[in-house]
């Protein structure tokens, strides 16, 4: 008996050693079964957290790149091209973690079949959309600091990809990893389950000393559990926290009767009201046209998501403002949601209407617009351009103004005029070009620098009208006043302005000048046989033999009737000007032929010279007159220096007041 007490106790004792050794055998692999539960519960919040921001990414990646191509160059677009290079940085870590299995993702390595054919194969092939779309985007960087526009090929893949296959496939990935995630779950789980059943069928026939380590180990199961749900919920509340902190509005409104049921502060701080009256209230409160929402509504609901669509939303004051939105349909807690991105673009829709309107005056403006590159080159010029220049735009863009030059002005115009536009940024003035056909035009022109926001000259405008006809009407009027109409050489009035020029000139540079008088001597025998058409052909021919006889830098002007002016400039003595005058007497001497009818006249010249006779362009001419008469009274067609002896004092080397 004792020795079959002892083999029962025996027996039982290798029965009870056994069963321990069942259930910690059981209970090791129930733990390693919850740790591996908890592990692909961590691991699933991650590959979703890191595989779904994949599509938060795309999304900022595409609205930044469109931001770039609206902002000027200044910190605002240096800040934004920053932001584009972190947000591809992070897409294409989170991607190659992905795909190389990195630990720290809990990414599944190497990748399953399922996931191999979605990176790789026809149907997804979301490595080579990844990497077109990051490279894409780090095209239009590297273009920095040139700002794409909105034809730009890489900002429009950019956009594409964002609103098309790119994010139903990142969509499709992020749930095939929960997918996986999930089968795993279900299949640990279920293991899990059978130990239990296990373990509870030798709890029933086991001793009570099992029971107790096994009731130990589930409460230690159950811990581990709720600690792996406070991390899930942990990881949530980061991710509203990240939605929190977004530089776009972001809300949530529940789908079946549209009431905000989250809103971030720069959502609030858009709408212009407190979280507090915002989170509760019907979405549609939001929108300025109840049309537009539903039809926004009909969309979301057959395409599940709308991307970047122009939306007038209205504040809590009620003024209305443009807004970029992006619509998701999705599920929270089994709960169908409507999640927003709400970007205020009311500031992007104005500047867009200031340029429509601006380029509509511009295009529409009766002067010439040209604006320049720091290089000089032309880069716009306006339809008024063209009707002045007769040049169209493609002759001139990319060129250099200097095409237009007349050679009317010399070097040292337009280096003055560039002196004083790098150092005022502006300059206005006349100025002669050519058009196209090669005539020459005259312009009132007016050159601004436009500079950044650091003072650098970046482009350079110039506006101009064309004033040829008003310079001609100038120049009509002027000759008019200051030109004889029958012989064209300068008139009583401009003569003594130039009289009174060559005397100021002349103190300056310490030279002498003479003036003659000259007077003709038997112009109204003619004027009186052979009749007025005649004596205007012999003066006419009398201005044109006086002109003759002078240098380019005198002077030949008539002041009434046969009285006639010359200023010899520069001369150094009196046989200088008795040259001149013995030349005009030869020459007047000559007969004229009056349409085929000759005549023959002479001249009478008195001469005074400056400084010798008078200081002062009034008293020469008086001196001047003078001795012309005593040359008349002395028998005529000669010349006659002025006789400072036979003059009153007060006239010899006495200035009087100019003319």
């Amino acid at each position: 008996m004792a020795d079959s007490g002892e083999k029962i106790t025996r027996d039982l004792t290798i029965r009870y050693v056994a069963v321990l050794a069942v259930l910690g055998g059981l209970a090791i692999a129930s733990f390693l079964g919850l740790a591996r539960i908890v592990m692909d519960a961590e691991s699933g919040t991650t590959l979703v957290s890191v595989a779904g921001g994949q599509r938060v990414l795309v999304q900022r990646i595409a609205y930044l790149a469109t931001r770039l191509s609206a902002l000027s160059a200044g910190e605002e677009r240096q800040a934004a091209e920053r932001a584009l290079v972190d947000a591809v940085n992070q897409l294409e870590s989170a991607h190659t973690g992905l795909l190389a299995g990195l630990p720290e993702l809990r990414a599944p390595k190497p990748p399953s079949e399922r996931l191999n054919a979605l990176y790789f194969g026809p149907d997804g092939n979301v490595d080579a959309q990844v990497r077109a779309f990051a490279g894409a985007a780090r095209a239009i960087v590297a273009r920095f600091p040139a700002a794409p526009n909105a034809r730009d090929l890489d900002l429009v893949a950019v956009n594409a990809a964002a609103s098309g296959p790119l994010l139903d496939a990142l969509e499709r990935l992020t749930a095939l990893y929960l997918a996986e995630n999930d089968e795993r779950l279900v299949r640990l789980s279920a293991l899990h389950g059978a130990a239990l059943v296990v373990i509870l069928a030798l709890l029933v026939v086991s001793a009570a000393g099992v029971f107790q380590p096994m009731v130990a180990r589930i409460k230690a199961d159950i811990e581990e559990r709720a600690a792996a749900e406070r991390g899930l919920r942990e990881s949530e509340e980061r991710l509203w926290k990240i939605l929190e902190e977004s530089p776009i509005g972001v809300s949530a409104s529940r789908r079946a009767d549209g009431r905000v049921l989250f809103a971030n502060r720069r959502f609030c701080e858009i709408i212009g009201a407190r979280r507090e009256d915002v989170v509760g209230e019907p979405a549609r409160n939001h929108f300025v046209d109840d049309d537009q929402r539903r039809r926004i509504i009909d969309i979301l609901k057959v395409q599940g998501h709308i991307d970047d669509r122009e939306v007038e939303f209205r504040r809590r004051d009620g003024t209305a403002f443009w807004s970029l939105l992006t619509l998701r349909a999705t599920r929270v807690e089994g709960e169908g949601v409507n999640l927003a991105w709400v970007y205020d673009i009311s500031a992007m829709k104005a500047a867009q209407e200031r340029l429509r309107l601006t380029a509509k005056v511009v295009e529409s403006a009766s002067e010439a617009v040209v604006i320049t590159n720091i290089r000089n080159q032309i880069e716009y010029v306006n339809p008024a351009f063209t009707a002045i220049t007769e040049y169209r735009p493609e002759d001139v863009i990319g060129a250099n103004p200097r095409m237009l030059q007349s050679g009317r002005h010399d070097a040292d115009f337009y280096r003055d005029m560039w002196t004083e536009i790098r150092a005022t940024g502006r300059w206005r003035g006349e100025i002669w070009n050519r058009r196209k056909s090669g005539e020459f035009y005259a312009e009132w022109l007016s050159i601004v620098a436009i500079k950044d926001d650091d003072g650098n000259p970046t482009h350079h405008i110039a506006i101009f009208s064309d004033i040829t006809h008003r310079k001609e009407d100038e120049e009509r009027v002027w000759r008019q006043a200051n030109y004889d109409a029958l012989t064209g050489l300068p008139n009583r009035a401009l003569f003594l302005d130039r009289l009174n020029q060559t005397v100021r000139q002349s103190r300056r540079e310490n030279k002498k000048f003479a003036l003659m008088f000259l007077d003709l001597d038997g112009f109204k025998a003619v004027n009186d046989t052979l009749g007025h058409a005649a004596g205007d052909i012999l003066l006419q021919q009398t201005a044109a033999r006086l002109t003759e006889c002078m240098r380019a830098s005198d002077t030949v002007a008539r002041l009434a009737g046969d009285e006639f002016t010359c200023i010899l400039w520069g001369v150094r003595n009196h046989d200088d000007v008795a040259v001149v005058a013995a030349k005009i007497l030869e020459r007047l001497g000559t007969p004229f032929d009056l349409d085929g009818r000759e005549a023959s006249v002479c001249a009478s010249i008195g001469i005074a010279l400056f400084p010798e006779h008078a200081t002062d362009g009034a008293v020469l001419l008086q001196l001047a007159d003078a001795a012309m008469y005593s040359v008349k009274k002395s028998g005529k067609n000669n010349f006659e220096f002025v006789d400072t002896g036979s003059c009153p004092v007060s006239m010899v080397g006495v200035a009087a007041p100019e003319l």
